[in-house]
């Protein structure tokens, strides 16, 4: 299960081959609480072990890829959790094996990512890989000498709150000037309807007939593949402030591969190769041997990787 701030993607799979059998997806719901949440999660894993009974298959344990610093050890959420604060302190594997007799099994829902690109995607093969997640949030998992890296207190990675602006935004997270204030869905969207209030000219105002809460990422991007002036304005700031980041973790780590997915990262190799220029542009020459990958799993990254984690 792929935990998220909008949706709960679940799937069961198979992790010899990395095989999806049948998904699901259901939205959070974040603003009905707590205890909704665990509800709703533990409502999937029903639906999905009913299937698999009917079809005589086995399944072998629980995973779950959840957002924030999850000790590994106990399944405990930790610290800040600015997308799904609901979550915090919430102890996730606890709470199903309450309802469950399979082994639970719970980590980051980047690590969860990067585990699944790594083992059967964009990054097979590959040694040292920076992975970035997209979407509500930005998550980032590392690969270091082909094995995942968690971190001493199982903190690292938290790509989303490298601050590029020193006297920036104030995060949710409480620090000041993130990447996430600046690229992840919600600052998009945000950005983006500020300019629409001033530029109606733009396809989007047309598209959303002046009514701008119906505005989604997907149309932004949408209008941006279709050469919209004020889309690809947007879609270019986004791609500095991503660069900007994702040049001082090269500078850091020296991956030979960085793969981009997410509901944001999903928005096309165009996008890829913005990010990517803006990248070698500040990057250090001696790192800049580096691919841009599109993650290749898409949107079921998060639960194949979450399937992986008892063999990790």
């Amino acid at each position: 299960m792929d935990l998220g701030g909008t949706s709960i993607k679940s799937g069961i799979v198979q992790t010899s081959s990395g095989k999806v059998i049948t998904r699901t997806i259901l939205p959070t719901q974040t603003s009905l609480g707590q205890r909704v949440i665990i509800s709703s999660v533990k409502e999937s894993v029903k639906g999905l072990l009913e299937y698999a009974s009917k079809r005589g298959m086995r399944i072998d344990s629980i995973g779950l890829g959840c957002p924030g610093t999850v000790d590994l050890r106990t399944g405990k959420i930790m610290g800040m959790i600015p997308n799904l604060p609901q979550l915090k302190n919430v102890n996730i594997k606890k709470e199903m094996q309450k309802e469950f007799s399979l082994p639970v099994c719970v980590d980051n829902d980047a690590n969860a990512m990067a585990l699944a690109e790594h083992r059967f995607g964009a990054a097979k093969g590959c040694e040292n890989c920076l992975f970035l997640t997209i979407g509500t949030g930005i998550g980032g998992g590392i690969i270091l000498n082909g094995k995942i890296f968690r971190g001493s207190n199982y903190a690292g990675a938290e790509f989303g709150h490298m601050s590029i602006k020193f006297d920036g935004k104030r995060c949710r997270c409480g620090n000041i000037g993130c990447v996430e204030s600046y690229a992840a869905a919600p600052a998009i969207r945000k950005k983006t309807k500020r300019l629409l209030r001033k530029e109606k000219s733009s396809l989007l105002f047309k598209w959303l007939k002046g009514d701008l809460e119906k505005l989604s990422n997907k149309l932004i991007f949408e209008a941006f593949k279709k050469g919209d002036r004020l889309a690809t304005q947007v879609v270019e700031e986004v791609s500095v402030y991503l660069g900007t980041a994702i040049a001082s973790a090269v500078n850091l780590l020296n991956p030979e591969v960085i793969v981009i997915g997410g509901g944001v990262g999903q928005a096309g190799q165009k996008f890829i190769k913005m990010i990517e220029k803006q990248v070698k542009r500040r990057v250090n020459p001696s790192a800049a041997d580096f691919e841009m990958r599109k993650a290749r799993l898409g949107n079921d990254a998060g639960f194949i990787g979450a399937a992986l984690l008892r063999s990790t």
